[in-house]
């Protein structure tokens, strides 16, 4: 039997992915508080996920704290601030609190301050990847006062936690920095695509593009893009310029080339091939400390 108690904030797809699996590891006694559990539309939802991950539902979150020491607030980043300052009030001393919301660093910092002042010990989680596919197994970092412990807690039932630091914020700025990358990603193939399709090259698209990335590892095409960009990204620019008239031409939003654009010329007024010369550098690391050591203003 578990020494803890488990509830939810909120019992969405990831609330209940989540708890559905832990129930299946064997951990029981979860209980949840959603504020849509009465609404005509939405209550009925909430409760069959409820039935079907083994999770009992209480009406308020006083009800939840006055019974939980371990909550995850999974709700949303616009409500997070909000949810945990009222849960400062409600929660018993040394209570663990882990927001799973994708908030800023500085909102779980803030956080942070009003549940460790209130005596508990918070918990910057940070999901890194969709959860129906992994349920409860979702990779996972955390950060914070109470990070060690959660690990401790709910590891044992089959959670994938990385402990990152007792500083909150450091997991949600892991977070923040791969999204760039993921939903830039995700912004770049919808308009590649979206072009490709509207010129009936889609297909050979998606095949050119595979055979870039599925011929070496992620980081050694990082650091052949980077190093190489990092002495050519005027012609780059040049070249982007062609991209948008291209889209121009064929009346298709161009917003993520566009962008490319614009962070390339960022790239280029840096001069680095002033440093590098004609010659690439060996690493990402250089390039990026270049760029760094020219962003930084001199004392």
């Amino acid at each position: 039997m578990a020494g803890f108690t488990l509830g939810f904030i909120g019992f969405g797809e990831v609330a209940f992915h989540i708890a559905k699996g832990l129930t299946s590891a064997g951990l029981s006694g979860i209980q949840a508080f959603d504020v849509m559990t009465q609404d005509p539309k939405i209550g009925p939802l909430v409760r069959e996920r409820a039935n079907a991950a083994g999770v009992g539902l209480v009406d308020s979150l006083a009800l939840l704290f006055s019974s939980c020491d371990t909550v995850l607030c999974a709700t949303s980043a616009k409500y997070a601030l909000a949810i945990g300052i009222e849960a400062s009030q409600l929660l018993r001393p040394d209570t663990l609190y882990a927001d799973l919301n994708s908030a800023s660093p500085g909102t779980k910092i803030k956080l942070s301050r009003a549940i460790d002042e209130a005596g508990g010990c918070f918990v910057d989680a940070a999901v890194m990847e969709l959860v129906p596919p992994h349920g409860h197994k979702v990779p996972m970092a955390v950060s914070g006062s109470g990070a060690k412990e959660f690990a401790g807690r709910l590891s044992p039932y089959g959670m994938k936690i990385s402990f990152i630091s007792e500083a909150a914020g450091a997991s949600s700025s892991l977070k923040m920095m791969r999204s760039i990358f993921m939903k830039g990603l995700t912004a770049l193939l919808l308009e590649t695509l979206t072009a490709g399709r509207k010129a009936g090259v889609d297909a050979q698209i998606m095949e050119s593009i595979s055979g870039t990335l599925d011929s070496r590892p992620i980081a050694e095409t990082a650091r052949l893009l980077v190093t190489r960009t990092a002495i050519a990204a005027e012609r780059r620019v040049a070249e982007m310029g062609e991209v948008l008239d291209t889209l121009e031409e064929m009346g298709l939003d161009a917003s993520s080339s566009q962008a490319t654009k614009a962070k390339l010329q960022w790239l280029a007024d840096f001069n680095l091939r002033s440093e590098f010369g004609s010659t690439p550098p060996e690493t990402v690391a250089a390039v990026l400390d270049a760029i760094l050591d020219r962003s930084t203003p001199k004392l």
